[in-house]
């Protein structure tokens, strides 16, 4: 840990694997304009003097097909502070879309509720974690292992910004912060703007089911 937080850099690298699967995203929802995201800070939602993070809002969400593999990724917004909570939120909606959508693979990355909400500018200093799940990694080409996560060690800026080291998750990490989530629902402060896009390799869109909101 200590070698990681020495590099610093300044801005949010994923690999170029996730890179490809993103990129991918990106220009999907990049055809149909710029949503507005109206996020309730979390000093103003119930509760929020007994349990502080956790609180999430779907910003994006699309699903679409490589041959017949099913995949589907989602950018949410979150008001966890603690990089390790931030993953830990990312998991459990990863999970949640696993287990409610059915892909072959979940892309979930993670930004902070104060943060940018244009897509162009979801992206880098914007993500805080990324978490790449494989309910059955046999069926994705992507990945070989059902667990992948990347964060940036650091708090975010009062602007929602993330600076700091990258730090990779090892497998047996992953499988402990997964073991530790009692309750797998959606994010609490789920209202999607648009309707997710599902795009087969033809190209062709049809409006896809938004997650299913429920609380944290």
């Amino acid at each position: 840990m200590a070698a990681a937080m020495s590099r610093i850099f300044q801005a949010f690298r994923i690999s170029r694997k996730l890179a490809l699967l993103s990129g991918g995203f990106l220009l999907v929802l990049g055809a149909s304009g710029t949503a507005a995201l109206v996020f309730v800070p979390a000093s103003m939602m119930p509760g929020y003097g007994d349990e502080v993070g956790g609180h999430c809002k779907t910003v994006y969400q699309s699903q679409f097909h490589r041959g017949k593999e099913k995949r589907l990724i989602a950018v949410i917004a979150t008001d966890d502070l603690e990089p390790l909570a931030r993953v830990k939120t990312g998991v459990r909606i990863a999970r949640h879309l696993a287990e409610t959508l059915h892909p072959d693979l979940v892309i979930v990355q993670v930004a902070d509720h104060r943060g940018p909400t244009a897509r162009s500018e979801l992206r880098g200093q914007a993500i805080g974690v990324e978490i790449v799940h494989a309910p059955n990694p046999g069926k994705s080409l992507a990945v070989t292992k059902p667990w992948e996560a990347r964060y940036v060690d650091a708090l975010p800026t009062s602007s929602g910004l993330y600076f700091g080291s990258r730090v990779d998750l090892r497998l047996t990490e992953l499988e402990t912060i997964n073991h530790e989530i009692e309750l797998v629902e959606g994010c609490d402060g789920d209202v999607v703007d648009e309707d997710p896009k599902t795009v087969a390799d033809a190209g062709h869109e049809e409006a896809a089911k938004p997650a299913d909101s429920g609380g944290h």
